[in-house]
């Protein structure tokens, strides 16, 4: 059974990376709110999708906690042609894209050129994350080994560990103080390039996602009980972020480019706010999960019949009875009952609540459907969208910008939508553009 809140989190994940690519036209206004809110608060995505990957490996691993053996070489077909497929065939789209539009000697296919490109995820810049998912699947054993110390020892305190380890890494990697003038090409490059490849600068948000495979109800459990504090832990992370960015514009004399390039996903604030920000969209998207589910209670024919024996076989009804009476104390039959003897007024305002939750729902549930491809297609149309703003001489407010996210938004869902069901009718375009047959 597929999990929809981990499915639905890959909507709000594109929400946020269309966020990030679309920050660079918040450069023109010159407003700090509206580029903190694109380019700093939208960073919690792509740590997110290796959350969201860490959990999808350790959900289809069937071996993982009885320390049975991996078969590595049918796990990596298949993470080859699901993952390593369509990055080849949208690496080299792009390279033929830029090679149309771009003057001659921008894009060379020489093939230790392409060699190149592809292995450092330089095709557009989006597509490192692919290249550090494939590093993630290739080193998959070692993660694996991982995941199951760390699921016989105490998983609080080597969540701890591995937290700090991550703070270490991270500041030393983007702060290293290397002097790299007599080091070889190859190993310049791979230096310079480090955080385009090197999957340790998200091991503790993968490790996170596979422990919330093994322990989904406890995760989802504990998220409920102490949802006031994950409130307060996504608030705090946030209010730092913003607070660090603040004074680094207004104290420091940083620009907007500087802000991205400092207090970005790898950053000791980046680290919390992600941290903060899955815990906190996991609690939001179970609870729009159960009143999306109350609300087709309220619907159902017959509903205020079905309710009471309903309740004995699912918390869903609970939850909407929970929802308008002013205690918690009562018992399942009291609280179905004071429903029933509820206003009609009441009742309405309800109704017109689980409408609009719904409505939200459905549209995540639908941005997560297609977010492969929305991930694979949105910088082709944020280039023509930036291409047109320059040929009409168009000048960027914070209007304009904001309209140009939700623009870019449904185009891309649209593009999407077209392109899966040409894909439908083409078994070989499907299989090579998103690794499904």
């Amino acid at each position: 059974m597929r999990n929809t809140i981990i499915d639905n989190l890959r909507g709000i994940c594109m929400l946020g990376v269309i966020g990030i690519h679309i920050g660079s036209l918040a450069l023109a206004p010159n407003n700090f709110t509206l580029y903190l809110l694109l380019e700093i608060l939208s960073r919690y995505s792509v740590p997110s999708f290796f959350f969201i990957s860490g959990y999808g490996l350790a959900c289809t691993d069937k071996g993982l906690l009885s320390g049975s053996r991996l078969n590595y070489i049918d796990f990596m077909k298949k993470r080859l042609r699901g993952a390593g497929l369509p990055y080849l065939s949208w690496s080299l789209f792009y390279m033929l894209y830029f090679w149309l539009i771009l003057p001659p000697g921008f894009v060379s296919w020489n093939p230790l050129h392409v060699a190149y490109v592809l292995f450092f995820g330089l095709g557009c810049y989006h597509l490192y994350f692919m290249v550090i998912l494939l590093w993630f699947y290739a080193s998959y054993p070692l993660w694996r080994r991982l995941l199951r110390i760390i699921i016989h020892q105490s998983i609080p305190f080597m969540l701890v560990l591995l937290f700090i380890f991550q703070l270490v890494f991270n500041w030393w990697t983007t702060h290293p103080g290397l002097n790299t003038a007599g080091w070889s090409v190859l190993a310049k490059n791979f230096f310079d390039y480090r955080l385009n490849y090197l999957p340790l600068h998200y091991l503790l948000i993968f490790i996170s996602g596979g422990l919330a495979a093994c322990y989904w109800e406890k995760f989802i459990a504990l998220l409920r009980r102490y949802s006031t504090m994950v409130c307060v832990i996504f608030a705090a992370s946030v209010a730092w972020d913003v607070q660090s960015c603040y004074e680094a514009v207004t104290v420091k004399g940083y620009t907007l480019i500087d802000l991205a390039n400092t207090y970005h996903q790898l950053s000791p604030q980046g680290l919390c706010y992600t941290v903060g920000s899955l815990l906190f969209f996991c609690l939001a998207l179970d609870w729009l999960e159960r009143r999306a589910q109350a609300k087709a209670y309220t619907e159902a024919p017959n509903a205020l019949q079905s309710i009471p024996q309903a309740a004995s076989h699912t918390e869903a009804p609970l939850v909407v009875a929970s929802d308008i009476s002013t205690t918690n104390s009562l018992s399942p039959r009291k609280l179905t009952t004071s429903w029933v003897l509820a206003s009609g007024s009441c009742h309405r305002k309800v109704t017109e609540r689980g409408s609009i939750t719904t409505l939200i729902y459905k549209a995540i549930s639908i941005l997560s459907a297609y977010s492969m491809l929305i991930y694979f297609v949105h910088p082709l149309l944020l280039d023509w969208l930036s291409s047109a703003y320059n040929h009409f001489g168009i000048i960027m407010t914070v209007k304009k910008v904001a309209l140009s996210y939700v623009l870019l938004v449904l185009c891309s869902l649209a593009l999407s939508i077209l392109l899966s069901k040409a894909f439908a009718k083409c078994s070989t375009a499907k299989l090579l553009f998103t690794g499904k047959r």
